[in-house]
């Protein structure tokens, strides 16, 4: 077999059949990319489809439906059917329901450049399959954008006007479908942006990360309006403030009780504070208590002073107790502000015995003055309570005492036994009285100085210095000695 002929010079072609083989490649070109597009507008389809399907559910998917025509506007809005707390007329019904229609058919030019072929693409690729799709599966939609062109060279689409109204003013809108809130406009003390309508200040109309739609965190959106910074700073923050829960004391939107709290004073305190709510029954109330006046005595934020209180004690006290103060700045008191408190006496709630007292009689005494019981009880004056003779506050005398001594000896005890002459003049009686001075004690002769214990000792007559060698406690002063003895030589 011999070699092909081979011939060699210019091919000649066919200028026709060029032309052709290249509309075929261009063909072939705009068909991948048709199919190209086609698949992708029917995946993003789908996808955007099972999104709103297994996001945002049936109602979501019907809410989209519906209010498409404003959806192609106001995209911003739907991915809030994902959020937390959707409010129910904007997932369940239309648009229209609160807002006023506020877009405008208009007529463009076609323009065909690349940019703007891009962006009507765009447009398409985003709403085209997701209202094809809604208007086979919830119903007819119409599509907007398609109106009929006025030329070939415009086209009609669907854009934008001025701002959306609502449907009733501000104030009155909400009550459409919260009328038993309305109600509360009445209540006496009601919270400034629910009586001047702007729900919107708290609440998000369309969706929320949290409940109640609330534009921010509970425990945060407070504090938009009322800082609290100097309060977290002080000793102690009462927990529900330090925690943010301020709904767990305060009613949002308004109240029958003062502070727009939820409830009476110690209705709402007592739900936290069941140690305190068992007092309610005793027969001794605090006024302030009785009258459901807390904060009457405590901060309800925070405060410097434990537990809370509007100021240390006994300084709190005295804004009720004036005269209480003078007592305590005499000469003799007891340690207020030092090692006690008015707290250490008195319950500030309610008490079982008259005063708010813990205890009674002189049971409340020995609560600190244990030691004098045992002698107390066992001597004659056992029967006798401890403030016949003593002042609870303060007084002039020491120790404590309702007047000097003798005369508050003598108020009991009969005076005939006593002399109270000068020192110059003969006398029966053993003297006493500040006209005598106590040798042993070295300050003026009382009835308590060296001679008795009012409190109780283990000798008759509740004498001192049992111990003494000589003469029990008479030679305390009576010695013999060198020189003039007292009572004897002078």
């Amino acid at each position: 077999m011999s070699d092909p002929e081979v011939v060699e010079g210019d091919i000649a072609i066919d200028p026709e059949e060029q032309e052709q083989e290249q509309q075929g490649r261009e063909r072939r070109w705009w068909g991948l990319l048709a199919v190209i597009l086609i698949l992708l507008l029917l995946m993003f389809c789908i996808v955007t489809s099972v999104d709103v399907w297994v996001r945002g559910g049936s109602e979501q998917a019907r809410f989209i439906a519906r209010n498409a025509e404003c959806l192609q506007c106001h995209t911003e809005l739907i991915p809030e059917f994902g959020r937390a707390d959707v409010h129910d007329p904007f997932a369940k019904r239309d648009c229209t329901t609160c807002h006023t229609k506020h877009g405008k058919v208009v007529s463009v030019r076609v323009d065909r450049s690349a940019g703007e072929a891009f962006k009507r693409f765009r447009t398409m690729l985003e709403w085209l399959p997701l209202r094809w799709f809604f208007s086979l599966t919830e119903g007819s939609v119409q599509e907007a954008g398609t109106v009929g062109a006025a030329s070939s060279d415009q086209i009609q689409i669907k854009a934008k006007g001025g701002e959306s109204m609502l449907v009733l003013p501000p104030e009155e809108l909400c009550w459409m479908c919260h009328g038993d809130l309305g109600v509360k406009l009445s209540d006496p003390f009601p919270h400034q942006p629910f009586m001047a309508g702007r729900c919107g200040n708290c609440h998000n109309p369309h969706a929320s990360d949290y409940s109640s739609l609330l534009t921010q965190a509970p425990n945060r959106i407070c504090l938009t309006c009322h800082p609290f910074s100097e309060e977290l700073a002080k000793q102690q923050v009462h927990p529900p403030a330090e925690q943010g829960w301020c709904t767990d004391c305060h009613d949002p939107h308004a109240s029958k009780f003062k502070g727009i709290l939820e409830a009476r004073q110690r209705e709402l305190c007592f739900r936290c504070h069941p140690t305190v709510a068992v007092m309610e029954g005793l027969p001794v109330q605090h006024q302030p208590f009785l009258n459901d006046n807390c904060t009457g005595c405590h901060e309800h934020h925070a405060s410097d002073d434990l537990p809370l209180l509007d100021a240390p004690q006994p300084q709190l006290c005295y804004n009720c107790h004036p005269a209480i103060r003078n007592q305590f700045a005499l000469p003799s008191s007891h340690p207020i502000g030092l090692e006690l408190t008015c707290g250490s006496c008195h319950d500030p709630h309610a008490a079982q015995y008259s005063g708010l007292l813990n205890a009674r009689n002189n049971s409340f005494c020995y609560q600190c003055h244990a030691s004098f019981q045992v002698t107390y009880e066992a001597n004659d004056h056992r029967g006798t309570l401890c403030i016949r003779c003593h002042t609870p506050h303060g007084s002039r005398y020491t120790p404590i005492l309702r007047a000097a001594n003798p005369p508050l000896c003598l108020q009991c005890h009969a005076r005939r036994d006593f002399d109270e002459n000068p020192p110059n003049k003969a006398a029966n009686n053993h003297p006493v009285g500040p006209a005598h001075y106590d040798v042993n004690a070295r300050k003026n002769l009382t009835c308590t100085t060296s001679c008795h214990n009012p409190h109780g000792t283990e000798l008759n007559f509740m004498l001192r210095y049992f111990e003494y060698p000589k003469d029990g406690g008479c030679l305390m002063c009576h010695a013999v000695t060198p020189g003039k003895r007292v009572g004897i030589d002078f």
